[in-house]
């Protein structure tokens, strides 16, 4: 797919710097121009992207660090993204519904969203934190990807203006933004399943002829927790999802939301294919096969 973004593509894995934590922060032992460089971005006054690396926890075991924490910055970064995602997606799709448009929105510059576009750009090595913090996880703390993002962001505002910071902006999530060209599965697989499950529903509610049981086709998808590991700051999760009792996808992730996203869009991939293999002639002997779609019988 052809990215709807006209500018440099943007490699975190292919210029990733190697993590080395220990008891010091990793922002106090590299060059802040390192890092600046590493995101390909320009500063002239650098404490700005310090203090947007600043963990509040920092600050308070460190009084007579002047630079502070990044919590204005986070302020002004987040209302600065929120403004240059919302003229981007304004521009850039002219004929979408003002309802569409604030979903996409919400889906760009939501926390889960932020932390994972932070995390592939390995902030969470470069946060200057606390003693407490660091030890119970908060360098790859969710809540603490978001922020340091938003703070970075507000710092390359006030250091390089719109321009810089909205080229910085639709670099990181590029990936963010073509997914919206994949449609709405890409975004909610859980409401894709659970639309096509009812639907499927319905028609067969409505062609009852063609049931081979009486049994009513379930029209919601059931999530299972198979599994949760880790300790409370890095969980994992494991989860299946159920149709008609019938497994169709598993997923994991940091949370259970994540993992049932996975595990949706798995069961969404096996159910369209499942549907068009029975709409090419070929159903019965696949359905037979692969035991049939969920409450679809198989085509004579």
């Amino acid at each position: 797919m052809t990215t709807i973004l006209q500018t440099t593509r943007f490699s975190p894995e292919a210029d990733a710097v190697p993590a080395e934590v220990d008891d010091s922060t990793v922002a106090d032992k590299r060059s802040i121009e390192e890092l600046a460089s590493y995101l390909g971005v320009r500063f002239q006054d650098l404490s700005l992207l310090r203090a947007g690396l600043t963990h509040p926890s920092y600050a308070n075991e460190h009084p007579e660090d002047p630079t502070g924490d990044y919590e204005r910055l986070e302020f002004l970064g987040d209302s600065v993204l929120g403004m240059i995602v919302a003229r981007t997606l304004y521009q850039w799709f002219p004929g979408a519904p003002e309802g569409r448009l604030t979903e996409w929105r919400s889906h760009l510059v939501c926390g889960p969203t932020l932390s994972r576009v932070a995390r592939s750009l390995s902030l969470g090595d470069w946060l200057r934190l606390g003693r407490g913090e660091e030890q119970t996880g908060g360098r790859g703390r969710e809540g603490n990807l978001e922020r340091v993002y938003e703070a970075v962001v507000g710092a390359l505002y006030l250091d390089q203006g719109l321009d810089e910071t909205r080229s910085f902006v639709l670099r990181t999530l590029e990936s963010e933004f073509d997914a919206l060209e994949d449609g709405p599965d890409a975004l909610n697989p859980k409401g894709a399943l659970q639309e096509l499950v009812q639907r499927l529903a319905q028609e067969l509610a409505d062609s009852s002829t063609d049931r081979t049981t009486d049994e009513p086709m379930n029209g919601r998808p059931e999530y299972v927790l198979l599994s949760e590991s880790g300790p409370d700051h890095a969980r994992e999760f494991e989860v299946e999802v159920l149709i008609d009792g019938e497994s169709l996808g598993q997923g994991g992730g940091a949370s259970k939301q994540q993992a049932e996203k996975e595990a949706a869009a798995q069961a969404l991939a096996v159910l369209r294919t499942r549907l068009k293999q029975i709409g090419s002639g070929r159903g019965q002997q696949v359905a037979e096969r692969e035991g049939g779609v969920p409450g679809v019988p198989p085509t004579t």
